[in-house]
């Protein structure tokens, strides 16, 4: 005598509940497609890519070394279309003066950024010859962020630029902040310990980062909208006085008048709490700004007798990738069990609902 259809279908609804009981091996998660984070070194940038102990080698490989991005690097030939193919977060870091970006290449920046892509850019200050970095030629051009400010321009990112000072025969001057009370050795007061409490503590950005220890040229306006973190009311920004030295780094306390004054000297003044960090979206895409490069390095800091390296200093490196993290953030989606538990549980519930009507009919 052939079984009831009640018994078939109570069986198979009893077979589906014990298998859900049974350990079994599975095959782990679908590995994602990785972000492609592409280092643009085409245009002189003054910390190599591939350099540990000066560069951003360190830096890099951490990033490599995640399963979430893959580093390229790019240099040679100008940035086209082709060179942007795939690419999710372009970073661009303290290009030299020599290297301005072409009307081309900004176009196709502009594009990738239309596509959803995100910017990464890094600047840095200026050094004087009281730095420990003097004595390197390559880094006494440091700061020659009017690169940037030029490529924004052409980008028509409006709203934040570098602190730049245009002086006598063409030379463009980025400035450098500073802060007698913070320094972390006070003969250097360019190399500042920064604290939570100079920063937008609830931006994502700045999850579990405590404290950094930086070197930065400022953003201007000082009321930058978009600035995330900024110095403290005794943090000072001025700018390269001459070929070799600041101004009277001495005299922070300057007034208004005095800096309406002299306008070339200073950039921002005591009280001013000068933007060096910016982060905003821009045409579906997001952007980040920043007035340090060489606070990402495998550099020793620069202070008299310093022996600790950037890449090693406080939450340094954790910034960095959380910085590519905001950047990237909904661009990798990653599979999930909810939609095959919710398709496995609705056939159990229609096979439920099958076998009790049928019992009904019965009765």
């Amino acid at each position: 005598m052939r079984p009831s259809t009640t018994r078939i279908c109570t069986t198979i609804l009893i077979v589906m509940i014990s298998m859900s009981y049974l350990e079994c091996a599975v095959d782990a998660q679908t590995p994602l497609d990785p972000i492609v984070v592409l280092f643009d070194a085409s245009h002189s940038p003054h910390f190599a890519a591939g350099d540990a102990t000066d560069g951003l080698k360190l830096m890099l490989d951490m990033v490599n070394a995640s399963t979430r991005y893959v580093v390229r690097f790019h240099s040679g030939s100008p940035i086209n279309d082709t060179v942007l193919r795939g690419v999710d977060v372009l970073i661009i870091a303290s290009p030299g003066a020599s290297s301005p970006f072409t009307n081309s290449e900004a176009a196709s920046i502009g594009r990738l950024l239309n596509n959803g892509s995100s910017l990464m850019i890094l600047g840095d200050p200026a050094i004087a010859q009281d730095s420990s970095y003097w004595s390197e030629t390559t880094l006494q051009d440091l700061g020659s962020n009017i690169v940037i400010n030029r490529l924004l321009d052409l980008l028509n990112v409006t709203g934040v630029r570098f602190s730049i000072n245009a002086t006598g025969g063409g030379t463009f001057w980025a400035d450098s902040m500073f802060d007698y009370t913070h320094a972390v050795n006070k003969t250097s007061p360019w190399v500042l310990h920064m604290d939570s409490t100079t920063w937008d503590t609830s931006h994502p950005i700045f999850k579990d980062i405590n404290e950094l220890v930086l070197m930065a040229a400022t953003l201007k306006p000082v009321s930058l909208v978009s600035s995330i973190a900024r110095g403290y009311k005794t943090s000072f920004a001025q700018f390269r006085k001459g070929p070799n030295t600041f101004a009277n780094t001495s005299f922070p306390n300057m007034s208004l008048e005095e800096f309406h004054k002299w306008p070339l000297n200073y950039s921002a003044i005591n009280g001013t709490l000068p933007p060096w960090l910016s982060a905003f979206e821009y045409n579906g895409s997001r952007i980040v700004i920043s007035g340090s490069t060489i606070m990402f390095t495998g550099r020793v800091l620069d202070v008299y007798k310093g022996t600790l390296k950037w890449f090693y200093t406080t939450d340094n490196a954790r910034l960095f990738m959380n910085i590519l993290g905001w950047l990237t953030e909904g661009f990798v989606q990653p599979e999930t069990a909810i939609l095959p538990m919710v398709a496995l549980s609705s056939v159990v519930f229609i096979i439920g609902v099958v076998i009790y009507t049928i019992k009904k009919r019965k009765q």
